[in-house]
C-alpha cells in the first residue's frame, strides 16, 4: 500500500543562521492543528508529537519539489524534540545556487517558512463538538523544504486531500476557506491559535491577517535564537520548566500532605487535574470555553506536553520519597560512586608508594607509579514502563499517583539493596571472583576465618587482628581500622547484647567493642554469618554506582503512545562491585 506525503509548515528562525558553516536552527513541526479536506469534508489535523519518528537525516528541498537534484537545498540533521516543537539543524550546499542564494537571504535577516513531508502510520479519528479531528499517532518525517508565505491557496501545500494520491485543492472564497488561511497564516507565522481566533472574530480578510502577522513577527520582541541563547529567570512562571516544577510539586502536595510547599507552587495548590489541564492549555493560546472535563483533558494530553510532563514530575517526586525512605544495610558500608559512561572502569592503585621517603641533599624527589588493578566496575540499565489512564486523571484519581510512585521507589531501593547483598553473597558466602581468580573471602587474602565461631571476644578479635594485619601490593602494612559489625536479621539481638554497654562486675567482665563497633543488619542474609567491615572512606571494599548527574531512579514521561493516557519510565543506571577484599572479613558463625 503506498502512503501518500503530507506537508505542513512551521516558520523558520533566521536569526540563528551561520554563514560560515552554512547552517540555521528550523523548528520543523509546533504539533498545531490544520485545517484539511477529505471526501467526507473538512476536518482537524493535528499531529501527536510523542508518535513522530525521524530518521538521523533527511532531505532538504525548495518548496518539496522532488524532480531534479536542482531542487536539493542540504539537508537536516540533530532532530530532536524540545517542549512542544520538533526542531533541528539546516545545512545548506556550498554547491547548490539556490541554497546560496537563500544564504544570502538569511544573511540579510529575512525568514523563511519551514514545511515538512511525512507519512503517517496510524490515525486517530474524533469529534469535538462539530468539528471532526485526525490525530496522526504514529508518523515519520520524511524531508523538509523552505517555503515562503503564499497568498495563493493552489500553492498551500496544506490543502492536500487525505487520500492515496496527493492532490492540491482550490477552495472557494468562503469564510470558512478565509477562516483556515488565516489559521495557516498564525502557524507559518510562529504566532498563537488566540491571535488567529483574534482575526476571525473581528472579520478580517486573509490579506490584512497576512499584514498582520508580517507585523508582529516584525516587533515580536523575543525571537527564537534569543530564546534559546539567553539565560531565562529559572524562578519564574513563564519560564516552562518552573511552571511544570511548581506545578507537579502541587500535585505532589495532594498526595502527600505533610509535604512542605515551595513559594512558586502555592497558587497551584487545591487545583485538580482539570484545573490543571485547563491552564497549560491557555499558556499554549487554546480556548477552553464550554468544554468538559473529559475534552479539557484529552485535548491537554494530545496538544501539549506541559500536562504529561506536570504528571510526570509528581510520579518523580513520589518515586524519589519511597527511595530515599527504604535504603540498604550495605549501601551504610559501602562506598557510592559516580561513572560518566557504561563502559568498564577498573580502580586505580599506588604501586611502591605506601609511605613518603626522605628527600636527599640533592633535593630528589623518588617516584611512585599509579597502576590499574584487576577489579573493576560496570554500570548497567534497569527499568519498567507503567501507564495511567486517562479515565483515572479524568475521575481526579489521585492513587495513581499515590501509591505506584510509591511502590515503584520502594522497589528501585530493593532491587539495589538485592544486587549489593547477592554480590556478597554469591560463590556459596565466598563472594564473587576477585582478578587474583580467588574468590573475595580466601585465606590467601586473609579475611576469612579457619573456622566459625559465633560473635564472641575471641572471633570477633581474630578478625580484627587478621584486620589490623592486612598489607598492600608492596607488602607494607596498612592497618585497616574495624568499624562496622554486619549481621543478617537472624543474629540481630545476639550482635546488640554482644555490643551493648554494660556494668561489668569484674574488670574481666568488660566488653572491649562496647562502643567501638556499629551494627549494621542486612536483612538479605541470612544464616550465621557475620563480618567485620571498614570504614569504606578509609579503604575501598564494597562499591556502587550511578551515572553522573542521575543518581538514583530517573523519570520520564510522555502522553501514552500505546494506551489511552500517561506513560511513565523508571531508569535506574546502576553498578556494584567488590574493589579490594582487605576491608571485609568473613566469619561463617556457629
Amino acid at each position: 500500500m503506498t502512503h501518500a506525503l503530507l506537508t505542513r509548515r512551521a516558520p523558520g528562525a533566521a536569526s540563528t543562521f551561520d554563514p560560515d558553516a552554512m547552517t540555521v536552527e528550523v523548528i520543523l513541526s509546533s504539533g498545531a492543528p490544520v485545517e484539511r479536506m477529505d471526501p467526507r469534508g473538512p476536518f482537524v489535523e493535528i499531529l501527536d508529537l510523542g508518535g513522530a519518528r525521524w530518521p538521523e537525516r533527511i532531505p532538504l528541498l525548495d518548496s518539496h519539489s522532488r524532480g531534479s537534484v536542482d531542487d536539493v537545498l542540504g539537508y537536516v540533521t540533530g532532530i530532536r524534540r524540545e517542549g512542544d516543537r520538533i526542531v533541528g539543524m539546516a545545512h545548506l550546499s556550498r554547491n547548490s545556487p539556490k541554497a546560496q542564494r537563500i544564504a544570502a537571504d538569511l544573511g540579510d535577516g529575512m525568514s523563511f517558512g519551514i514545511s515538512v513531508g511525512y507519512h503517517v502510520g496510524r490515525w486517530t479519528e474524533r469529534t469535538t463538538g462539530d468539528r471532526r479531528e485526525r490525530v496522526a499517532a504514529n508518523w515519520t518525517l520524511v524531508e523538509a523544504s523552505f517555503v515562503s508565505i503564499a497568498a495563493d491557496q493552489t500553492a498551500r501545500t496544506r490543502s492536500q486531500t487525505m487520500e492515496e494520491d496527493v492532490i492540491e485543492q482550490t477552495a472557494p472564497e468562503t469564510r470558512a476557506a478565509v477562516n483556515a488561511e488565516i489559521r495557516s497564516i498564525a502557524e507559518v507565522a510562529g504566532l498563537s491559535r488566540a491571535w488567529a481566533d483574534a482575526q476571525i472574530d473581528a472579520g478580517a480578510t486573509a490579506e490584512a491577517a497576512r499584514d498582520a502577522a508580517f507585523e508582529a513577527m516584525r516587533t515580536r520582541s523575543r525571537p527564537v535564537a534569543e530564546i534559546r541563547t539567553t539565560d531565562h529567570n529559572r524562578q519564574s512562571l513563564d519560564n516552562p520548566e518552573a511552571f511544570i516544577r511548581a506545578a507537579g510539586e502541587a500535585v505532589f502536595a495532594r498526595v502527600a500532605p505533610n509535604h512542605q510547599v515551595s513559594e512558586p507552587a502555592r497558587q497551584f495548590v487545591g487545583m485538580n487535574f482539570r484545573d490543571l489541564a485547563i491552564e497549560t492549555l491557555k499558556r499554549s493560546g487554546m480556548s477552553t470555553t464550554g468544554l468538559s472535563a473529559a475534552t479539557v483533558i484529552t485535548r491537554a494530553l494530545h496538544s501539549t506536553s506541559d500536562f504529561a510532563l506536570i504528571l510526570g514530575d509528581t510520579v518523580g517526586r513520589g518515586v524519589r520519597a519511597a527511595y530515599a525512605a527504604a535504603p540498604s544495610g550495605l549501601k551504610t558500608v559501602a562506598r557510592m560512586m559516580t561513572l560518566l559512561d557504561f563502559r568498564e572502569r577498573k580502580q586505580l592503585q599506588m604501586s611502591q608508594f605506601s609511605t613518603l621517603e626522605k628527600v636527599n641533599e640533592h633535593g630528589e624527589f623518588k617516584r611512585g607509579t599509579i597502576e590499574e588493578s584487576g577489579e573493576a566496575i560496570r554500570l548497567g540499565t534497569f527499568g519498567r514502563v507503567f501507564g495511567v489512564t486517562r479515565q483515572a486523571i479524568v475521575n481526579d484519581d489521585l492513587g495513581a499517583f499515590a501509591d505506584v510512585p510509591r511502590k515503584l521507589g520502594i522497589a528501585a531501593a530493593q532491587f539495589e539493596a538485592n544486587q549489593l547483598a547477592a554480590l556478597l553473597v554469591s560463590g556459596s558466602g565466598l563472594g564473587p571472583v576477585m582478578s587474583d581468580s580467588k574468590r573475595l573471602f580466601h585465606a590467601d587474602h586473609g579475611n576469612l576465618a579457619a573456622s566459625g565461631g559465633a560473635i564472641g571476644e575471641t572471633p570477633v578479635s581474630a578478625a580484627r587482628l587478621a584486620m589490623r594485619s592486612q598489607k598492600d601490593a608492596s607488602g607494607q602494612l596498612i592497618s585497616v581500622t574495624p568499624k562496622y559489625l554486619v549481621v543478617g536479621a537472624e543474629l540481630e539481638t545476639t550482635a546488640e547484647k554482644f555490643l551493648a554497654s554494660i556494668a561489668p562486675a569484674t574488670t574481666d567482665d568488660v566488653n572491649p567493642f562496647s562502643g567501638k563497633l556499629t551494627l549494621v543488619v542486612e536483612p538479605r542474609v541470612s544464616g550465621n554469618d557475620w563480618y567485620i567491615v571498614a570504614d569504606p572512606a578509609e579503604i575501598d571494599g564494597l562499591v556502587y554506582a550511578n551515572l553522573e548527574g542521575e543518581s538514583g531512579p530517573q523519570i520520564e514521561t510522555r502522553s501514552g503512545f500505546d494506551i489511552d493516557g500517561v506513560e511513565t519510565r523508571i531508569r535506574l543506571d546502576f553498578g556494584c562491585a567488590f574493589l579490594d577484599w582487605r576491608g571485609w572479613y568473613r566469619n561463617p558463625g556457629a
